[in-house]
C-alpha cells in the first residue's frame, strides 16, 4: 500500500514538473534582418491571408549615436530613400527581402514604393484591415505618409505622402480599404487628431464617413481633461469601436470612439501615476478585452537626458543610484470604462531598471509582455548600462491575480545576452544633435506569428564597425521568435506549433 501510495505521489510530482516545464516559454536565437540597414522602432507583423512576415522600422536618420558620425555606413547612405525600411518574407523567416518598387538587380530602384505614396523616413507602424490589406507609415517631420499593400508587403500598391501633418503617427485597419492615422499634430494649437481613409490609402478624409474633402484640421480631436491621446491605436472588433492609450498628470488610461461620435471620449484611468516611457501599450484579445501595460518611474528614476555630463564625448558619466521601478498592467473588460487593479509582471527588483514594455494577445485571458532590463540601477539617459530583453507570457491575465504574473520562473530572457550597451537617450530628435545615444529610438515591439508564437521586433547594437573599431553609429533590425512554451492561441506549444499544444 505504502510502496502504492509513494508511486502515486512520485508520478503526480514528475507530471507536476513535466507540466511546468512544458509550460515554460523559450525562444530561438536573436536572426538579424539586416545586417547594414537601421532597425530602431521596428514592428514585425504576421498576414496570414497572404502566408508572409512583415518586418518595419526606421530608416535611421535620427536613431544615429555621434561616434560613428565618422564614418556612416556606405550601404547606408547608399540605400537611404526618405522611407522606412520594409521587408517581407515568404517562407516564415528563414529569409527575409527588402519591399522593392520595380526591377532587380541593376534595375532596382532601392525605393519600397512610390515617393508620392511613401514618403518619410520615421515612425512605422503596421495594421491590417479586414480584407487583408496593410498598412504602413512614416514621416518626415512635415508629413504623415499611410500606404498599404494587398499582397503581403511585397508591394505596395496605394497611398499618399500625405494623410496629414503631424508626428508619431499610429495605425489602426477595420473595415475593407479602411483604416484609421493618428497623429501629434501641430495645426491649430498642437492637439492629437485621428484621420480615415476609406480607399486604402490613397486619401485620408477630414471626418471619418465624411468623404466630402472638407478642411483637414476637422479630424477627430482625442483630448481629455488633462489626458491627450499617446501611443498605438487599435480597433475593438467585438466592442466596434476605436481604442487608444492617453497619458497625463494624473496617470494613464485610454480614450475610445464609435461611428457617428464627433470626438473621443476619455475613460477611466488604469494607473494614477508618472511612467517611465513614452507611452502605455495596448492589446486586445480574442474576447474583446483590453489589456494597457506601462513602466512606472519613481521618484529620482531618471532625469529625462537634461544636463547629463555625459552627453559630449569623454564628459564623465552620471553613476548616481536611482531606485528601481517596475512593469504594471490591468486589464478591462469594457474598454477602459472599469479596470482591474494593476498587476506586477517585473520588479522593482534592486539594481535595475525595467521600461518600454510591449503588449500582445491571443486567446481569452492570453497575453504577452516584452520589456528592456537593465543591468543596474542608474540614470540610462545618463550613464550607460547593459540591455536584455525580457518576456512573460501570462495564462489568465484577465483574472484578479494576472494568473502566473510575477512569478520569476515565468520570465526568460529572450535574448540571450545583450543586445544593447550604452546610454539610452529619451528626449527625442534632440538626441543626436547633442551627442547622446537614440540609435533603438523610442520603442520596441512584440507580435505573434500565424501559430500565435510570439515574435519580438528590436534594434541591436552590438555589432562591431570595422573601421571606427567601435559599435555601428545604427541599430540593425533583430527579430528573436518564440520556439518553446505555450503559444497565445489555446492548444498549440511552439516548440512543434503545427501539431498543436
Amino acid at each position: 500500500m505504502y510502496r502504492t501510495l509513494l508511486a502515486v505521489c512520485l508520478l503526480a510530482a514528475f507530471a507536476a514538473a513535466a507540466t511546468a516545464n512544458a509550460d515554460q516559454i523559450g525562444f530561438a536565437k536573436k536572426q538579424f534582418i539586416s545586417s547594414t540597414l537601421a532597425g530602431g522602432e521596428p514592428l514585425a507583423f504576421a498576414d496570414t491571408k497572404h502566408g508572409t512576415l512583415i518586418y518595419t522600422s526606421h530608416e535611421g536618420t535620427t536613431h544615429l549615436y555621434r561616434n560613428g558620425f565618422a564614418t556612416i555606413p556606405v550601404e547606408w547612405l547608399a540605400n537611404y530613400r526618405d522611407q522606412v525600411n520594409t521587408w517581407y518574407s515568404k517562407d516564415n523567416g528563414k529569409t527575409w527581402n527588402l519591399s522593392e518598387l520595380s526591377g532587380t538587380g541593376t534595375n532596382a530602384t532601392g525605393f519600397n514604393a512610390r515617393p508620392d505614396q511613401n514618403l518619410g523616413f520615421s515612425d512605422p507602424d503596421l495594421t491590417q484591415d479586414a480584407n487583408g490589406r496593410v498598412y504602413n507609415t512614416g514621416i518626415d517631420l512635415a508629413n504623415d505618409a499611410i500606404f498599404s499593400s494587398s499582397d503581403g508587403g511585397v508591394t505596395w500598391d496605394k497611398g499618399t505622402a500625405q494623410c496629414h501633418e503631424g508626428d508619431r503617427p499610429w495605425l489602426a485597419g477595420v473595415a475593407g480599404d479602411q483604416a484609421f492615422l493618428a497623429t501629434n499634430t501641430q495645426a491649430g494649437q498642437g492637439t492629437h487628431e485621428v484621420y480615415e481613409t476609406t480607399d486604402g490609402g490613397n486619401t485620408c478624409n477630414s471626418t471619418p464617413g465624411d468623404e466630402s474633402g472638407v478642411t483637414p484640421d476637422a479630424g477627430l480631436v482625442d483630448e481629455g481633461t488633462g489626458y491627450r491621446g499617446n501611443g498605438k491605436l487599435l480597433w475593438n472588433p467585438v466592442l466596434h469601436e476605436l481604442v487608444e492609450p492617453v497619458t497625463g498628470s494624473a496617470g494613464v488610461g485610454v480614450s475610445t470612439w464609435k461611428a457617428g461620435q464627433t470626438a473621443f471620449t476619455h475613460q477611466a484611468s488604469a494607473y494614477k501615476g508618472s511612467i517611465f516611457a513614452h507611452w502605455p501599450a495596448l492589446a486586445i484579445d480574442k474576447a474583446g478585452t483590453l489589456y494597457e501595460v506601462w513602466d512606472t518611474s519613481p521618484s529620482g528614476t531618471h532625469n529625462g537626458g537634461q544636463g547629463c555630463p555625459s552627453t559630449v564625448t569623454g564628459g564623465p558619466t552620471d553613476t548616481r543610484t536611482a531606485p528601481p521601478n517596475a512593469v504594471q498592467y490591468a486589464w478591462s473588460k469594457d474598454d477602459g470604462r472599469t479596470w482591474s487593479k494593476p498587476i506586477t509582471v517585473a520588479g522593482p527588483t534592486a539594481g535595475h531598471i525595467v521600461f518600454w514594455p510591449w503588449i500582445v494577445a491571443g486567446d481569452a485571458g492570453r497575453i504577452n509582455i516584452a520589456w528592456y532590463e537593465t543591468d543596474r540601477a542608474v540614470d540610462i539617459d545618463c550613464a550607460p548600462v547593459t540591455l536584455n530583453i525580457n518576456d512573460t507570457t501570462l495564462l489568465g491575465a484577465d483574472e484578479q491575480n494576472g494568473g502566473n504574473a510575477g512569478d520569476d520562473d515565468d520570465t526568460v530572457d529572450a535574448s540571450g545576452g545583450s543586445i544593447h550597451y550604452g546610454t539610452v537617450c529619451q528626449g527625442g530628435t534632440t538626441c543626436v544633435a547633442t551627442g547622446e545615444d537614440r540609435r533603438l529610438g523610442d520603442f520596441f515591439t512584440n507580435a505573434v506569428d500565424a501559430n500565435g508564437c510570439v515574435m519580438i521586433a528590436s534594434g541591436d547594437t552590438t555589432q562591431w564597425d570595422n573601421t571606427t573599431f567601435t559599435t555601428m553609429p545604427i541599430s540593425l533590425p533583430i527579430i528573436i521568435r518564440q520556439n518553446k512554451g505555450p503559444s497565445l492561441y489555446d492548444g498549440v506549444n511552439c516548440a512543434n506549433p503545427t501539431a498543436g499544444g
